[in-house]
This record gives C-alpha cells, structure tokens and sequence, in this order.
C-alpha cells in the first residue's frame, strides 16, 4: 500500500485467449495489493464453486429480471461461440487464478446483476423497438460503412477503450436505454468502488472489459479532481481467492 494509491486499468475483451495473457502478465508484473474484477458477489461465488448458472439462480430473482437474465446470457453464449472462443473461460477467472497464485486478494468492483437487470427490465418497454428502428434508419449510409469498417477490428488488436469506441457509440445511438444501464450506469459505479480502494492507499490492478475502459478512467478523473467529498455508501467486497491455479489452458 501507498500514501495516495493508484489503479492500473487492464481492458480486456472477456472470453479471448489474448487477452487472459495479457491479463495474467499485467498482474504479475505489477504485483498489485488487490486484484478488482468487473464482477458481483454473486456472480464470483458462482465462479469459486465452478459453477453454471442453475434454476436456484433464477429462482432467486423476480420473474422478469430472471428472464431477461437467462436470454441476455444466452445470446452471449451464442456469439461467443460464433467466435470461435469458450464461455466457460474468461478473463475474470485468469484474473482471479493470477491472484490465487499471488496471493493477492480481489476487490469486487461490479454492481449486483440482478439490480443491473431490473434496471434494464425498467428501461425497456414495448416502445423501445420502434424508436430503435426510427433511430437506425436516422443514420446515413456513409456513417454506417464508417461504423462497419471500426467493429470489423481483430479482437486481439483491441488494447484500449478507444478501440471499442465506436460499437459503444453505435450502441449508445440506437440503445440509449440499453446503453445507460449496462454501461454508464456500471462505469459510474466500477470507478466510485476504485476510486475508494485507490483513496484507502491501495496499489490496484482493475481488469475491466474494454468497453468500460473509457467510461471508467474519465470517472475517476473526475473523482480524483473531486478530491475527498465523494463518499461511497457500502464498502467495496473483498475476497480471498480460493479456486485451483491455472485451471484456465493459455494457448
């Protein structure tokens, strides 16, 4: 620990083998106090027992937010797999393992999915398709090849949030409502968390999917210039890692 703290933000694209080297390799050379991870504590005990997402999971949450979870999850998995990667290994867990190894523990810095959820499910109504119909057909054909040409960028070329800023931009144009919940809302909160752990002198690494990266390193400027009037309601979970070492293959 240090007087003033710091946060080393690694942005990673969360199921691409590349991207678990860079992680592991990131930690290992800065030999940080704490390991912070775009996870709840849900979400990580579930990962601690290797564990897949069950009917107790669902049943646990109001009807609704649990649907909304199961198909959001599905489709990930689905495209996921579309690429080419695995949805049983993540970037998250080689973050994990990497601590384990270390034994460094690991901060938890994501809001609850299933307050994320709800969230969404309150933002998303029956309205929502027209006017992102009405909004796609707003967009000129020459942004639209310009927009198709910057996603069409390898995944293991994509080291920064500006990398991903235009699909985050695309998004935030036609998914304003989708946007502000899973991203901003969740910049917001991933960097007040940070932002503690960094004000209590803590030495973080903060692995973060790269399209938060942006979002999340300008919110903390603006706390760090904010200087010590920012309070954070609950304090920041942290874990002692308990998973077996490198059950993740590196390729």
């Amino acid at each position: 620990m240090t007087a003033t703290g710091s946060v080393t933000l690694v942005p990673s694209v969360h199921f691409s083998p590349v991207h678990r080297r860079r992680v592991r390799t990131a930690i290992r050379d800065a030999e940080p106090d704490l390991v912070a991870v775009e996870l709840d504590e849900r979400r990580y005990e579930r990962m601690e027992r290797n564990a897949r997402l069950g009917f107790d999971d669902l049943a646990s949450l109001p009807p609704a937010t649990a649907c909304v979870y199961a198909i959001l999850r599905t489709i990930q998995r689905t495209v996921v797999r579309l690429y080419g990667f695995d949805p049983e290994t993540t970037d998250m867990e080689a973050a994990v393992e990497t601590a384990s190894e270390l034994g460094i523990d690991v901060a938890l810095i994501d809001d609850p999915i299933a307050e994320t959820i709800s969230a969404l499910v309150s933002r998303v109504g029956p309205a929502t398709v027209p006017r992102t119909l009405l909004r796609a057909q707003r967009l000129d054909p020459a942004r639209q090849a310009e927009q198709l040409e910057l996603l069409a960028q390898p995944f293991e070329e994509i080291e920064r949030g500006d990398d991903v800023q235009p699909a985050i931009d695309q998004l935030r144009h036609l998914f304003p409502e989708v946007a502000e919940v899973m991203i901003d809302r969740r910049d917001r909160a991933m960097a007040r968390r940070l932002h503690a752990l960094r004000r209590d002198g803590y030495d973080v690494v903060a692995v973060v999917g790269a399209g938060h990266h942006n979002g999340v390193r300008d919110e903390l400027a603006r706390l760090e210039d904010a200087g010590n009037g920012v309070d954070l309601d609950d304090p920041v979970p942290i874990r002692t890692p308990t998973r077996s070492v490198t059950r993740i293959p590196i390729e």
